[in-house]
């Protein structure tokens, strides 16, 4: 095996491995929150509490990974996030009294962790992978797709049947496997990092200057705000669905979660086996999709008696398209963004995204609850397919004009 092919498949199984106790995570403390406490408000104001420490730490994260040794960054997030992980899955068993302190401090922590482990991981992929960088990105989205089924599998099957601490436990040891093989398998890359000195103020302006005069990424963190504007509701809606169009909302849920993640390994398959594709044609395919898959979502609560199935046909094919916008997006940025700037770039474009779902997330639940639930989805996903060819004409005509390579490798 090659060196490039030796640091990909170090980089791929450590996100895979640590995927698995994120889908642990995720299902896991939502529920031990809402079971030890009974309170949903508490429930609510911790996550409320870890969204605005992931605002503060996005913001600076990215400055710390540009300029500083990204392989080491890797491997102390992981650490640090499993001595948070250990230290819950030992006071379940010796110190419940403080158990859910430790969750608490565990919740927020991890999301820090995260703010550093992913602009990290995404910055360092191009300077490993050096052709075929659509395909890699694609098989790096299916391992990391497949290994939150497999989490969300474990949690699912093992909640009411083996103890909160060991599942808690196996997320902290997902987590040192992931370091182990980033020191394994990437050390060798921490040599060429290079380690300067941050200038906060000086680099900032130099970071949206290139913003402005990079207009293929500019343009495509505006459009992505209305579009993430106008789809984010589908995290309101499809729990919506589940809990009040069928008689086991929990069950139905997982099935719709577990269905879109197989349309996503799906999706990457996709852009695996397709040899010179245009990652812009992918955009529009892609976010063209994900509006119509919202439009005739609403179709399905015509479909009674067999809502389950509809549901989850449907989003299995928003998985698909899913895929084939954010894989596209990804590349770009990897290419286009140098490297002292790609991860204040897309930590940059992931603030901006997550600004629309704040806004969006009350107004979808609020339209839902007092007006037509089918219009209300429709009006948003078509809205977004507008909004997607807009987007594609005038991304195509930049292209064009500045000569911008957007055909995946070869």
């Amino acid at each position: 095996m090659d060196n490039e092919s030796h640091g990909f498949y170090s980089l791929f199984l450590s996100s895979s491995v640590s995927t698995i106790g994120d889908g642990i995570r995720t299902l896991v403390i939502p529920l031990v929150i809402l079971y030890v406490t009974g309170s949903t408000f508490l429930f609510g104001l911790i996550y409320s509490a870890e969204f605005l420490v992931w605002i503060v730490s996005t913001g600076v994260s990215g400055y710390f990974i540009d300029r500083t040794n990204r392989v080491k960054g890797l491997f102390f997030s992981d650490f640090i996030m499993f001595l948070l992980m250990f230290s819950v899955s030992l006071s379940y068993f010796f110190a419940y009294t403080y158990f859910m302190l430790f969750i608490v401090v565990a919740v927020i922590g991890t999301s820090i962790g995260e703010t550093f482990y992913n602009p990290a991981n995404f910055s360092l992929l191009p300077d490993i992978v050096h052709k075929d960088l659509d395909k890699r990105n694609a098989l790096l989205s299916m391992g990391i797709n497949a290994s939150m089924i497999g989490g969300y599998v474990i949690a699912g099957l093992g909640f009411s049947s083996i103890s909160w601490g060991i599942l808690l436990l196996m997320d902290a040891t997902s987590f040192l496997l992931s370091a182990i093989i980033i020191y394994i398998g990437l050390r060798k890359y921490s040599s060429f990092e290079k380690i300067e000195k941050i200038r906060f103020w000086k680099e900032t302006k130099e970071t949206f200057a290139f913003l402005k005069s990079q207009k293929m990424i500019f343009y495509t963190i505006i459009f992505g705000f209305a579009f993430n504007f106008l789809t984010s509701g589908m995290a309101i809606i499809i729990p919506t669905i589940a809990v009040e169009n069928t008689s086991i909302g929990s069950v139905s849920l997982s099935i719709f979660y577990i269905c879109e993640l197989v349309g996503m390994l799906l999706g990457g398959s996709i852009i695996i086996g397709k040899r010179n594709g245009k990652l812009l044609t992918y955009l529009l395919v892609g976010s063209v999709g994900e509006g119509l898959v919202m439009s005739i979502m609403g179709l399905s609560l015509l479909a009674e008696g067999i809502i389950i199935v509809v549901m989850a046909i449907i989003l299995l094919i928003n998985g698909i398209f899913s895929e084939l916008l954010n894989i596209p997006l990804r590349v770009w940025y990897q290419k286009l963004v140098p490297r002292d700037k790609r991860a204040k770039v897309i930590n940059i474009k992931d603030l901006v995204l997550t600004i629309p779902m704040v806004i969006a997330f009350p107004l979808v639940g609020f339209l839902l609850a007092h007006y037509n639930e089918w219009l209300t989805i429709f009006i948003f996903g078509f809205s977004a397919m507008i909004i997607s060819v807009i987007e594609f004409i005038l991304l195509k005509s930049i292209s064009l004009r500045s000569d911008i390579e957007l055909q995946s490798d070869a």
